[in-house]
């Protein structure tokens, strides 16, 4: 009869640390894909503002060419609601040198302030989840100083300009734009500026 080979028993250690092992490489496997969901979800939301940052971007675009089309004397005759608002602003600004460097909102007529509230005739969209729309300041400048020209005083009479600002120089007009794009309970804003000149009238 043969005696059997004497069994070396595993040392209990080394079952223990490959146990620990696994469970250390879960644990990480685990932490990295919470990071990557987390970091997904980031990258969905930060693109959801970027899309709303660049619509208010896009609206308050729009306020200023709004505002540049009914501010000429060309598309005056057809103007209603707010834009009929920003003729007849316009028009008082003309009689008023006082309001010169100030800007008035052109719905109520008062001194602008940046971001002030949506009137409904300046909304380009609402909805219950979406609103869109600008407010519109306009600030008269002065007389566009033209200098070194010819300027006609008066039927077919063209006297230098000696550099003073005649009554033929055009208009110069600040337009201030801000849009607001309101999602929810989060609002984003943007605000651009143009300066333009109109015709004497």
């Amino acid at each position: 009869m043969q005696n059997p080979e004497p069994c070396h028993p595993q040392p209990a250690q080394a079952g223990a640390i490959t146990i620990m092992v696994a469970l250390m490489l879960l644990v990480l496997l685990t932490i990295a894909a919470v990071s990557m969901s987390r970091n997904s979800f980031r990258d969905v939301v930060s693109s959801a503002f970027v899309r709303q940052g660049t619509m208010a971007q896009d609206v308050s675009d729009s306020g200023l060419e709004w505002s540049m089309y009914w501010i000429t004397m060309a598309n005056a005759a057809n103007a209603s609601g707010p834009a009929l608002d920003l003729i007849n602003l316009k028009n008082s600004m003309l009689l008023n040198n006082v309001s010169t460097g100030i800007a008035y909102d052109i719905i109520s007529g008062a001194a602008y302030t940046t971001g002030g509230t949506l009137n409904a005739g300046m909304k380009v969209l609402s909805t219950p989840a979406l609103t869109e729309g600008y407010t519109i300041g306009l600030t008269r400048m002065g007389k566009l100083p033209v200098t070194g020209i010819s300027q006609g005083s008066g039927p077919g009479a063209f006297t230098p300009s000696a550099g003073t600002q005649l009554l033929q120089a055009p208009d110069l007009w600040a337009i201030r734009s801000d849009a607001q794009v309101v999602q929810g309970s989060v609002t984003f804003t943007s605000g651009k500026e143009a300066w333009v000149s109109t015709p004497v009238q």
